[in-house]
Order: C-alpha cells, then sequence, then structure tokens
C-alpha cells in the first residue's frame, strides 16, 4: 500500500472543509439517497460520500456500508484522488493497483475493488 501525499493546498482545503460545518454531523437522508442511487447506476454493493479530514477519511453517508465511521487517512483512496482536483481518479481493480494491491479493505473485507462506474465509460 503507498500511503497517499498530503494535498499541496492542504491547508486551504482543510480550512475550506471545516467551513461547511458537516465534520461529524448527523446522518442525513439526502446524502443516503444519493449514495443509493449511485451504487443503483454504478451496479455496485458500496457506495459513499466521504470526507478527508487532517488525519482521517469521515463517511457522511454509506450505502452497503453504515456512515459515521471513519479511516486513517493513510487508508483512505479518496486521499489519492485530492492531490489532482481536475482528473477524475479511476482505479479498475484495485487488487492491481500499486497504491491498493494490499490495503486491508481490499485483501479483506469488504474486497473493494473499485470498479468503474458504467455510465462513465
Amino acid at each position: 500500500m503507498i500511503k497517499p501525499a498530503k494535498y499541496v493546498k492542504e491547508q486551504d482545503r482543510q480550512e475550506e472543509l471545516e467551513s461547511y460545518s458537516i465534520l461529524d454531523s448527523l446522518p442525513e437522508k439526502d446524502y443516503d439517497n444519493i449514495t443509493a442511487i449511485a451504487a443503483e447506476i454504478c451496479r455496485t454493493p458500496i457506495s459513499l460520500i466521504t470526507l478527508i479530514d487532517t488525519d482521517r477519511q469521515w463517511y457522511k453517508s454509506g450505502h452497503g456500508i453504515p456512515s459515521g465511521l471513519e479511516t486513517h487517512r493513510d487508508r483512505a483512496f479518496c486521499a489519492h484522488a485530492i492531490n489532482d482536483p481536475n482528473k477524475v481518479m479511476i482505479v479498475q481493480d484495485a487488487r492491481l493497483d500499486e497504491r491498493f494491491h494490499d490495503h486491508p479493505s481490499v485483501i479483506g473485507d469488504p474486497h473493494v475493488i473499485l470498479r468503474r462506474c458504467p455510465s462513465f465509460e
């Protein structure tokens, strides 16, 4: 597993995130509807809305995984994605990607693969 680098404008990004006052907020049906729709469109059992905080990834909403969970930022797939905000990060198969091939969520439950959503093909 390759740990993600910190974003080059990390302080600005963190201040912007905190300005929304969304971290550690209660579950919200609107967000849960979004993750449910995303899972249906992409035909995946799991869909998430996560936020990258200073040292953690926090799950605002989860379809197939409960919301309110968190993981360490070093294990966050999204912490890689935010490093290039103008490019969509596509991982066809996490088992074959050097950044994620031995990630605990890839080699163990929930056995994440990160297939590309058909609507983006």
